[in-house]
């Protein structure tokens, strides 16, 4: 056999292992899905207390919340470092707590609110706050916060 046949077995040779090895070594990598914008944002909102001692019948607070598309949730409110079994949140002073009310329903902290929102389009969710127990409400430090939660169904 000639030196030049050598050489042509040999390649013919490595060239079909190369060939063998990238079908055993490879493969496809499918990908499903899409890449989507967020579901839905709210706006952060604040409530000064010293607004709410003459609201006898509450007042309205502003959570405003836009989805991209349709979408139904279960909203609830949490009342930060309080454990549940109350039907009002801490208002961050000694002796005053707030109620929070959806429609004409109390709502207190862990409670679940079902909401179905529309697409591309903001919509304000009908929240009232009312003071209770309003002692030392002129402190002069009144703060607190309260996690408002979406879980997507």
């Amino acid at each position: 056999m000639s030196v030049t046949a050598i050489h042509f077995h040999r390649l013919v040779f490595f060239s079909l292992l190369a060939s063998c090895s990238a079908f055993s070594f490879g493969g496809t990598i499918r990908f499903s899905g899409a890449i989507v914008e967020s579901v839905c944002t709210v706006q952060a909102f604040a409530l000064d207390l010293r607004t709410l001692v003459g609201a006898k019948s509450g007042s309205p607070l502003p959570l405003n919340v836009y989805c991209n598309a349709n979408q139904s949730v279960q909203i609830s409110v949490q009342d930060m470092g309080v454990t549940t079994g109350r039907k009002t949140f801490s208002s961050g002073v000694a002796g005053a707590e707030v109620a929070l009310s959806h429609k004409t329903s109390l709502i207190g902290p862990g409670d679940k609110i079902n909401y179905a929102f529309s697409g591309r389009k903001e919509i304000i969710v009908p929240l009232t706050a009312t003071l209770r127990k309003a002692a030392n409400i002129d402190a002069t430090h009144m703060q607190s916060s309260v996690l408002v939660s979406f879980d997507y169904r």
